[in-house]
């Protein structure tokens, strides 16, 4: 119980990043895709036992702006697990499925009163574009239920949300300096929404325009740049809970990339990008996900340094 006493909200984003690297890694063997489910689902449950046993706790963690932007991860993931569970148990995956997406928005209009209501530069972290755009996951995962209108819906939105914090974002890192270290890998969140609508576009997308997934590609390639020049500082310091953040802007990217690749050879002029670069990013995602997931069952053993913050 000591040990589920410590689990931090920030782990969410692990469960996310590895049940994405599942989807990723589907074409190499099905048995890997099953395995990352398993594990997914298993941080998953952790973090909801924590949230039962230690209510109260999470409860005031969860004031915080950092803790509760990094709450939407629980929800993405479980909106993908879903699509794990669908060939099974159709009806409990779109139930999950719904539950999640529900819970999803419900987090984000939580934050929006909350934290932008009273407006704060110093508050705008890149775990804001986990609460305005992470339920583009939903338009991801929709064709799998059956609800690609309701996907298109959210990936426009998540597009709305996007444009809307990304210049706060930007803003908030040139005026205020860069993040304090607890919350400084939260920085490889700037690679996500790009990618994840991306993913969305093409997922929900039937006339899709080869223009459109030019210039996702290009603001996902730079997000990813930016996220790799800072990666040497993040993995210099100590290693923190929020350090889960590292794995899904990385999955995700590797995700819509190939699936980019995919699509351009499609088109007329085929598709530009070197089947090296799709292979890299796959090796980028699994050695990310690889990482954080053994750095975390070190913390989580080392009573001394466990902590449920971020």
């Amino acid at each position: 119980m000591s040990v589920i006493r410590r689990i931090p909200v920030p782990m969410s984003a692990l469960a996310l990043g590895i049940a994405a690297l599942g989807n990723l890694l589907l074409p190499y063997s099905a048995d890997v895709r099953t395995a990352c489910g398993v594990v997914a689902a298993t941080l998953v449950v952790l973090i909801v036992a924590r949230i039962a046993v230690d209510f109260t706790t999470v409860r005031e963690e969860l004031e915080s702006p950092a803790i509760l932007s990094a709450l939407p991860a629980l929800f993405m993931a479980l909106m993908i697990l879903a699509t794990y569970l669908k060939p099974v148990a159709p009806p409990v995956a779109q139930g999950l499925w719904i539950v999640a997406l529900v819970s999803q928005l419900l987090v984000a209009g939580l934050f929006a009163v909350r934290f932008v209501g009273s407006f704060k530069l110093a508050q705008v972290l890149p775990g804001w574009f986990l609460v305005f755009v992470g339920f583009v996951a939903a338009s991801v995962t929709s064709p799998a239920f059956g609800a690609q209108p309701l996907g298109q819906a959210l990936l426009y939105a998540g597009v709305a949300g996007y444009v809307a914090i990304l210049p706060l974002a930007v803003y908030r890192m040139v005026k205020v300096g860069d993040l304090p270290a607890p919350v400084l890998p939260t920085v490889a969140i700037f690679a996500a929404p790009p990618s994840l609508i991306l993913a969305g576009y093409l997922a929900v997308t039937q006339a899709k325009d080869v223009v459109v997934v030019y210039v996702l590609l290009a603001l996902a390639g730079a997000s990813l740049l930016y996220v790799l020049t800072r990666l040497p500082r993040i993995l210099t310091n100590s290693f923190c809970p929020s350090c889960a953040a590292l794995t899904f802007p990385i999955v995700i990217t590797a995700i819509a990339l190939k699936q980019s690749n995919a699509f351009l050879a499609t088109t007329t002029a085929g598709s530009f990008i070197p089947v090296v670069a799709v292979q890299a990013m796959d090796v980028l995602a699994v050695a990310s996900v690889v990482y954080v997931l053994v750095r975390y069952v070190m913390l989580l053993a080392s009573p001394e340094k466990g902590s449920a913050s971020s």
